[in-house]
């Protein structure tokens, strides 16, 4: 990687790190306040009509942005008619959930679904937009500007919810949070980047960005659909509560890799477009990046799962301690992350959405298998089920990449083989502190400073790659700014 394209990733992948930690933490923050006001059966509410909204989101969200991103120089014309196509796809798809609102309310046996489906279902074409900004903002790699709108939008909107929950608007304080949210950071995004996608539509760009939008697209709904089908399973054959449980506990491990792995996958598609026409510079960004993600998303992934049952009770107090199973399970869901996102991203670069496609149906085909086994068994059967989807998913990705980028799953395992070594014992390390008799908050504080204090030991001992990647940016970095 030259050094003019490693400072401005190093730089993107600082902002967009920073970004999702702010815009996650200030969520994280207001559904803790959320929590104690609501219910879980108003959250169990939220989570079914967002198994719709989320499947729409994909339709109108993914794959377009990232074939703009994929190709070399967009230009207006090319963003516009992505815009368009997106637009168009949004107000049908809102359409077709006016229409069948009733329908799906009378399905889960619940009227007012109806109704909330109908005003949640406004933020699709705000989330077109959205989308489209963002992949100018990524090819642009002005990740300092999508900061300063996700926080601000995540901070406004949760606060507004806050104040509509306190005055007892129950569900819709969660709806108008999701709403505002899309709405206010795409405002603020057009206000820091002064651009906005025009209303024009080429034939030519349609043809060539589309079907590769499709693909990805595809591949994205493949995955969204088993997600969002876990949650329909639960609502329908099990309560509202189990489904809140169930989500409430994967929320904490999904909001770490929202944290750290998505930033850097998120800066790394770009990055590895950029370098896309030379297979060993590729290759060494590939693992770069997995050496990186894996090194941070182990330790944490370990920490929450040995702190689970103290952390729930002093975040979310005793009444979700049902939670704290799937919160753990979860933990071991995205763990796997890293190698599959990587991975994932990488055949994007290179353009091999067919492969994409192929792949999801593959890991779906797997996964649905053991989500229907799963189903007898309740939703902790189902918890189960999706932790080994997890790890099922992560070896289909790395399958191709081995033919394309002549690295496979022995030389990638190996690259993880430290870090999850440590990270293993830090969790067992945080498994005994938890035997210990003390109140759930010094317990919690104890375990968290071991967990951290044993896994940065260990960096240092045993020379982690992930840490000495981190060191020597610090380092060059520090060399820049005196050199200046």
């Amino acid at each position: 990687m030259s050094n003019s394209l490693k400072e401005t990733a190093a730089k993107s992948m600082f902002w967009a790190v920073g970004e999702r930690l702010l815009t996650q933490g200030t969520l994280f923050v207001i559904s803790l306040v959320l929590a104690r006001i609501l219910s879980p059966e108003d959250y169990g509410v939220l989570s079914l009509l967002l198994v719709f909204i989320n499947l729409a989101d994909v339709l109108v969200t993914n794959g377009l942005g990232e074939a703009l991103i994929q190709k070399d120089k967009p230009g207006k014309v090319d963003y516009g008619t992505i815009f368009v196509t997106g637009l168009a796809m949004s107000v049908v798809l809102y359409a077709l959930f006016f229409l069948c609102a009733d329908a799906i309310a009378a399905f889960y046996g619940t009227g007012q679904i109806g109704s909330y489906l109908r005003v949640l279902a406004l933020r699709l074409p705000f989330s077109t937009l959205n989308a489209i900004q963002k992949a100018y903002i990524a090819k642009a790699f002005l990740f300092r500007k999508q900061f300063v709108a996700s926080s601000l939008g995540s901070l406004l909107s949760g606060t507004c919810a806050i104040a509509m929950a306190l005055y007892g608007f129950g569900i819709y304080s969660l709806i108008a949070q999701q709403l505002l949210s899309v709405v206010l950071t795409s405002l603020i995004m057009a206000l820091q980047t002064k651009w906005l996608p025009r209303f024009t539509f080429c034939k030519q760009s349609f043809k060539t960005l589309v079907p590769l939008g499709v693909q990805f697209c595809g591949a994205s709904l493949i995955n969204s659909i088993y997600t969002e089908g876990r949650s329909l399973i639960i609502g329908k054959f099990y309560s509202a509560a189990d489904l809140a449980y169930f989500n409430r506990g994967n929320q904490f491990p999904s909001m770490v890799i929202g944290n750290l792995n998505a930033p850097i996958s998120n800066v790394m598609l770009p990055v590895m477009c950029k370098v896309n026409g030379d297979k060993d510079r590729l290759r060494s960004v590939l693992q770069k990046a997995i050496r990186l993600s894996s090194y941070l998303v182990f330790p944490m992934m370990a920490i929450l799962a040995g702190c689970a049952p103290a952390l729930v009770t002093v975040l979310l107090t005793d009444k979700w301690s049902a939670c704290v199973p799937y919160l753990q399970l979860g933990c071991l869901f995205f763990l796997f992350q890293p190698l599959q996102t990587m991975n994932w991203q990488a055949l994007k670069a290179m353009g091999e959405g067919a492969c994409c496609l192929r792949l999801e149906v593959v890991k779906k085909v797997i996964c649905f298998g053991l989500l229907f086994a799963s189903i007898p068994f309740g939703v902790m059967g189902i918890a189960v089920a999706s932790a080994a989807s997890g790890f099922f998913s992560m070896i289909v990705n790395i399958v191709p990449v081995r033919r394309l980028l002549d690295y496979g799953i022995k030389d990638q395992i190996w690259d993880i083989a430290k870090p999850a070594l440590a990270s293993s014992v830090c969790f067992l390390a945080m498994l005994l502190i938890g035997r210990a008799d003390m109140a759930p908050i010094a317990l919690l504080t104890v375990q968290l400073m071991s967990g951290l204090l044993i896994y940065i030991l260990g960096s240092i001992v045993f020379k982690l790659d992930g840490f000495e990647i981190i060191c020597s940016e610090l380092h060059s970095r520090k060399v820049r700014k005196d050199a200046e």
